[in-house]
C-alpha cells in the first residue's frame, strides 16, 4: 500500500507561490479599483462645480484645489474649448500609472466620461 503524504506535500509547496502571487494581483487590482472610484467621483464634482460657476474669477485653481482635496500626488491637466471642458487625471499607483479624463459640455451641462487608461 503505497503512502500518498509525499505527492501532497510536494503539490502544495508548487502551488503556494502561485497562490501567494493571485492574492498580490487581486489587491493590486482592488487598490487601483478603489483609486479610480475616487478619482472618478472628485473629477465628476469638479466638473459639474465648473459647469454651474464657470464664470467665477479663480475657477480653474479651485477645480484643481476640489480635485486635490482628496487626492495626493495627482497630475491635472485642464483643457478648455468654447463649448466644453476636459479635466485629466494622472496618478501612480504602485508601478502603474492611471490617467483619467471626464468632459464637461456647457450647453446642456451634461457631463461624458471620458476613458481611463492604465499604463506600466
Amino acid at each position: 500500500m503505497m503512502n500518498n503524504k509525499g505527492q501532497t506535500l510536494v503539490i502544495f509547496i508548487i502551488l503556494i507561490p502561485v497562490i501567494i502571487l493571485l492574492f498580490a494581483l487581486i489587491i493590486s487590482i482592488g487598490l487601483i479599483y478603489v483609486e479610480k472610484n475616487k478619482i472618478e467621483d472628485n473629477v465628476y464634482y469638479a466638473i459639474n462645480y465648473y459647469l454651474e460657476n464657470k464664470d467665477n474669477n479663480n475657477i480653474d485653481l479651485k477645480v484643481k484645489e476640489l480635485i486635490n482635496k482628496n487626492i495626493s500626488d495627482i497630475s491635472i491637466d485642464i483643457n478648455k474649448s468654447i463649448d466644453s471642458i476636459k479635466i485629466t487625471v494622472n496618478k501612480k499607483i504602485n508601478q502603474y500609472e492611471l490617467k483619467i479624463t471626464y468632459i464637461g459640455l456647457f450647453d446642456t451641462k451634461d457631463i461624458i466620461k471620458g476613458w481611463m487608461d492604465v499604463f506600466k
